[in-house]
């Protein structure tokens, strides 16, 4: 089993990664164009390319893991879950519990960044925009705005204030930002650091990307996540959500505080709705290479940050994790986690064998947890 404080990192992973890494205040300082990184150093993870044959099958016995997923619910306290287990191809086992009425679908926060990431890495691809390019190009009066590219919107080195924790937004349970109002709190808080000098978690960088990928396309980032993802593999049961749209399919959050969540408004920084099933079928799209390229997923995956300790990593809209396999050996992760008040989310995936876990459920519970006990019995039951 998993060591006690791995599951702790895990746990912290999947809440809605919105803290720094260090405490950080605002700079008013001149920065140069040409900052160099100083935090901790970054790490890359290397995943073998589609054709490269799966190495682990898995033979788990359906009943022994719909009895474990019981038992993670129970525990979990959760008010529904959704567990999806799959190989680097064929079936993808799935269960639900707890869904009530027209509910179908779970949020999963966070998750919905690496949508945003795989769009705007598809017009990196199709040469419509360049990692190099700066915010400026796109977005006017942003601090550092001329000095912030777009590879650092996604890997969150910006500096830029992520603006859902600003004291005002959050006492006031404030709605959906504008870009008016996102640059407006970004402009009284300044920037946390000079671009490229740190990592710090920013979903107003996601928001920047998402409002890019809009002007660049001249549609709305529903539409364009459609045409270019959902569509494209054919994902019959995700969608992104938008503010004041009917969102009586998806499960409610379930904070125990009694906090208030509005799926709909983080926007790029969380937008997708889905089964477990379709993400699943997301992650393995991405990581097959038919979503972008094989060199492009690796260069998603060639920088990554340090983010909360020294076993979680951030790149180009992806997270790596580092955990003990069941025998103890150390070993790396990929995926994402996502979390608001009353919801957490995670996606885990072993590069190697190419095995895959996603997770999502309504309450305060550690989705990392039941991710990596299923994934365990998943693993624990292939052959070569």
């Amino acid at each position: 089993m998993i060591d006690r404080n791995s599951l702790f990192r895990l746990f912290l992973a999947s809440i809605l990664v919105a803290l720094p890494t260090q405490a950080l205040v605002a700079i008013s300082i001149k920065c140069p164009a040409d900052m160099p990184y100083i935090g901790p150093a970054p790490i890359s993870v290397i995943v073998p390319d589609a054709t490269s044959p799966s190495t682990e099958k898995s033979s788990a016995d359906p009943t022994s893991l719909s009895v474990l997923f019981s038992d993670m619910f129970t525990k979990s306290k959760a008010t529904s879950m959704t567990v999806a287990l799959a190989d680097k191809s064929g079936p993808i086992w799935t269960e639900t519990k707890g869904l009530e009425g027209p509910e179908k679908l779970h949020y999963w926060a966070s998750v919905g960044k690496t949508f945003t990431a795989v769009v705007i890495m598809q017009l990196v691809e199709d040469e419509r925009l360049s990692l190099d390019d700066k915010l400026s190009n796109w977005i006017d009066n942003v601090p550092n705005g001329d000095l912030i590219t777009i590879r650092m919107l996604l890997d969150h080195s910006s500096g830029l204030y992520s603006t859902n924790e600003d004291p005002v937004v959050v006492k006031e349970n404030h709605g959906p930002l504008s870009l008016k109002d996102n640059i407006k709190i970004l402009k009284k808080h300044g920037p946390l650091f000079c671009p490229g000098q740190y990592w710090r978690y920013s979903n107003t960088g996601y928001f920047f990307l998402g409002e890019i990928a809009e002007q660049i396309y001249g549609q709305p980032l529903p539409q364009i996540i459609k045409a270019q993802i959902t569509d494209k593999v054919g994902l019959k049961n995700t969608r992104m959500l938008v503010v004041g749209e009917d969102v009586s399919d998806v499960a409610k959050p379930q904070p125990s505080d009694g906090q208030k969540s509005d799926i709909r408004t983080p926007g790029p920084a969380g937008p997708i709705a889905a089964t477990s099933a379709d993400m699943v079928q997301f992650w393995r799209a991405f990581l097959n290479g038919e979503l972008v390229t094989q060199e492009t997923r690796n260069q998603m995956l060639a920088t990554l940050y340090p983010m909360f300790d020294k076993s979680t990593f951030y790149g180009l809209g992806v997270m790596a994790m580092q955990t003990p396999r069941p025998n103890g050996e150390p070993t790396i992760w990929v995926g994402h986690a996502g979390g608001m008040p009353g919801i957490r989310a995670f996606v885990m995936i072993d590069p190697v064998s190419r095995q895959y876990v996603s997770v999502a459920l309504t309450g305060d519970g550690p989705a990392s947890a039941v991710a990596y006990n299923m994934l365990k019995a998943w693993r624990e039951n292939s052959v070569p």
